[in-house]
């Protein structure tokens, strides 16, 4: 007896220094605590409660030369109460500081003392920034509502529990009946698709439960406490991705719940955007899935093989690699942080948010160190990578052999797209031989596989197979010019000999321009000098020559690059598949480029080089649009105007007189483009949004086209549509065109000018791309007094 009350004694002292300890330390430190969602840069990496203070040490990562500021009206937000900042160390409070070389800073904010019981705030610079639910890494609520529990012997995530329903098997099952204890224990009825099953909890013992689900024998689960799953208990030995051979119809569903978001996660919008590069048109692309009132959505995604996504990029940003024919389901709790992933195989997908990806990339800008220095950079960079991918496997010996091999590959092709980016701030884009040799022994010849594995790879493709083909192209000579030649001496084109000179003397100007354009540092320079030189006597005489011939032209370039594309791939050592996902590439971007059909010999030459099935539906189906486009009638619409209607008038500011004068009384919106400009062409795909928020001001929207092709104008007026009563399209004589654009000051494409409804050009900034700046102007202009 005696002995029993002496061990209780005992006992009941040593908790009792424990808590007199705890408090006379008068402080709570939370050690890699979860945030449940923020939108800025600032990292929360520990926060420590005193009885007098509050601590909240953060890190931010941002490119060194720009400035950061922490405002003294920063606070910390809990149960209703505001705390604020008084101080801060590692950068001053309420002054701007400047990011260093290194990219990173580390600091401590101090602010009036929150409760030492706290278990969650928010970090709020008020009207700006927020850190919202900051919580200990190691919380445990009480009972089970917002709990996530995994399989102790497999390590997947198996169940979670939240008031609106179970996660289980990859779906939210309606809660149809609920006992539960305090303690969490309790019986569960759920219900999905018209399936129920039952569900029990058993009590906690040692950090574990055993559930229950349906007929299922008992699983022995332990608490996610944390943002993202722990290591997973034992190895894994499965090699690589699935390849399905680049098919064309493959796809990954993706279900998933964005449970308990702020308002101000909801302002980014109602739904979910999944964003993937697509390899065959060396773009991304974009798939947006509803959300509905409680935060849940399910998507397809299209893939032509296992590939790196980003999920949900305007709040989390979620990067993770998904494989065809698989289904996901991920779960961000914005309340708890958790970010989870269920599914049949989502060991990989769990394992990149509990250790994520090394970023190597880095720029290098013009006139800011040599290509030398940055390539020194960078090679610390990937140094520091691998080194620390060596440290998380020996301390975390159970990662699969997929993350290993993909952050390899991650690292890699990082280090290679942000070297072979360099080319762009050098002269002639040419980069020193030894710098491409150390990209093609180090990267080039150890791609990812599949190749669609990681989206840097299809940049550094371009680039690298781009920064080759620009030598060989300049060694060829321009194709155009080549097939100016060809052509002639075969007798299928008829030139005088003064236009052959012609042709001869613009190819020599061209190659000066070139030289000129190397040794121009300013951007906007050297587009003014492309402009100008567009304009001179000797641009017109060729473009003219060139639209004369401009079919059989392009037909033979086209024979000529497929040929030329081939060989370049093969050259820097491209296999099979990589030889036609750059066929498939360059075939896509030509269509799109002069936005018309290709010539019926060039698809069949085309389907013969590709095989793969994805390469060549991507291709083929960029055909077919364009040939449907192109057979649209335009008979008839009254938008598209002959240029007969003003062949007599001569001179830049009569011509648009002329041209604006059925208009007189109303407000002119001026769009001078090109089929041949790109920003040009996607400013165009967003007519009608123009359209309906100009409508109530009566505007009149004219269309010149520069140095556009009969057939592509009108395919892409037909493409995105930019017809309707208010619409005038012409495509001028090149020296009518040239004549308005001189009178404008026209120096890059496209350009706006605003017309007023005197006739006369406005000084006012008219750009459509900022709507919001443009309805405001044109608001003051028809409707002053409001």
């Amino acid at each position: 007896m005696m002995k029993h009350m002496k061990l209780k004694l005992i006992a009941l002292l040593w908790v009792t220094f424990a808590v007199v300890g705890t408090w006379a330390s008068d402080s709570v430190v939370w050690h890699h605590p979860v945030v449940g969602y923020t939108h800025s840069f600032v990292k929360v990496t520990k926060v420590v409660l005193h009885a007098d203070r509050t601590e909240v040490s953060c890190h931010v990562h941002y490119p060194s030369g720009y400035w950061i500021q922490i405002l003294r009206t920063t606070e910390l937000q809990t149960d209703g109460r505001n705390f604020p900042v008084r101080d801060a160390s590692g950068i001053p409070l309420g002054e701007r500081y400047t990011m260093p070389e290194s990219d990173e800073v580390d600091f401590t904010l101090t602010f009036d003392a929150v409760p030492l019981g706290t278990v969650k705030m928010n970090l709020v610079e008020p009207d700006g920034w927020a850190v919202y639910n900051i919580r200990p890494e190691d919380y445990r609520p009480e009972g089970m509502e917002d709990t996530y529990w995994r399989d102790v012997r497999t390590g997947d995530w198996f169940v979670g529990f939240s008031g609106d329903g179970v996660i289980y098997d990859g779906k939210v099952w309606g809660v149809v009946s609920r006992e539960e204890r305090r303690d969490g224990r309790g019986q569960w009825v759920i219900a999905y698709g018209g399936e129920q099953l039952a569900v029990e909890v058993g009590k906690e013992k040692r950090g574990t439960r055993r559930i229950t689900v349906g007929k299922e024998p008992a699983v022995e689960c332990s608490l996610i406490t944390g943002a993202v799953l722990p290591d997973y208990p034992v190895g894994d030995l499965r090699e690589g991705f699935k390849d399905n051979g680049y098919r064309a119809d493959d796809s990954v569903t993706i279900v998933g719940w964005m449970k308990d978001m702020p308002a101000e996660a909801w302002e980014k919008g109602r739904s979910v955007e999944i964003l993937r590069n697509n390899i065959f048109t060396d773009k991304q692309e974009s798939f947006v899935a509803a959300m509905d009132s409680t935060g849940r959505f399910s998507v397809r995604v299209p893939l032509v093989n296992t590939s790196e996504i980003y999920i949900d990029i305007g709040r989390k940003g979620i990067n993770t690699v998904v494989e065809p024919g698989e289904t996901y389901f991920l779960l961000h709790d914005f309340s708890t942080g958790h970010v989870l992933f269920m599914g049949e195989d989502v060991r990989f997908q769990n394992e990149l948010q509990t250790h994520p990806p090394l970023y190597v990339d880095g720029y290098l800008r013009k006139g800011q160190g040599t290509v030398d220095e940055f390539r020194t950079q960078m090679e610390d960079k990937y140094r520091h990578a691998v080194e620390e991918l060596s440290r998380r496997v020996e301390a975390h010996p159970h990662l699969s052999r997929r993350y290993r091999y993909f952050m390899e590959s991650f690292a890699l092709t990082g280090l290679g797209r942000s070297m072979m980016q360099a080319r762009f701030a050098v002269p002639d884009w040419r980069l020193p031989e030894d710098y491409v040799e150390f990209v093609r022994t180090k990267v080039w010849q150890r791609p990812p596989k599949p190749y669609t594995l990681c989206q840097n790879f299809g940049i550094l493709m371009r680039d690298y197979i781009g920064h080759s083909s620009k030598a060989k192209d300049k060694a060829r000579g321009n194709a155009v010019f080549n097939a100016f030649k060809r052509l002639r001496q075969q007798g299928e084109i008829s030139m005088t000999e003064e236009e052959a000179n012609t042709v001869e003397a613009y190819r020599l100007a061209i190659k000066e321009l070139q030289e000129k354009q190397n040794a121009e540092p300013s951007d906007s320079l050297r587009q003014r000098m492309v402009v100008e030189f567009g304009k001179s006597d000797l641009g017109q005489r060729f473009i003219s020559l060139f639209k004369r011939f401009e079919d059989v032209l392009n037909e033979e370039v086209l024979a000529d690059n497929i040929d030329f594309w081939k060989e370049n791939a093969e050259s820097v050592g491209c296999d099979s598949i990589l030889c036609q996902i750059h066929l498939a590439r360059n075939l896509y971007r030509q269509i799109d480029n002069i936005r018309k059909p290709l010539p019926d010999r060039m698809m069949t030459k085309a389907e013969r080089e590709i095989r793969l099935e994805g390469g060549w539906d991507i291709v083929s189906r960029e055909q077919e649009k364009y040939v449907a486009i192109q057979n649209r009638d335009l008979s008839g619409v009254g938008s598209l105007k002959s240029a007969e209607d003003v062949k007599d008038v001569t001179g830049g500011e009569a011509l648009l007189r002329k041209l604006t004068e059925p208009c007189r009384g109303k407000l002119v919106l001026l769009d001078i483009w090109g089929t041949w400009c790109a920003p040009c062409k996607e400013a165009l795909s967003h007519s009608h949004e123009l359209f309906e928020r100009m409508r109530p001001y009566g505007v009149v929207f004219l269309y010149l086209a520069n140095g556009s092709a009969e057939d592509s104008w009108k395919n892409v007026i037909k493409q995105y549509d930019v017809l309707g009563d208010n619409v005038v399209h012409y495509n001028l004589p090149d020296d009518q065109q040239q004549a308005i654009e001189q009178y404008l000051g026209v120096n890059s494409f496209p350009s706006y000018r605003l017309i007023g409804v005197d006739g006369h050009v406005l000084d006012v900034n008219a750009d459509p791309r900022n709507l919001d700046a443009l309805e405001g102007l044109v608001k003051r202009l028809v409707l002053p007094e409001q």
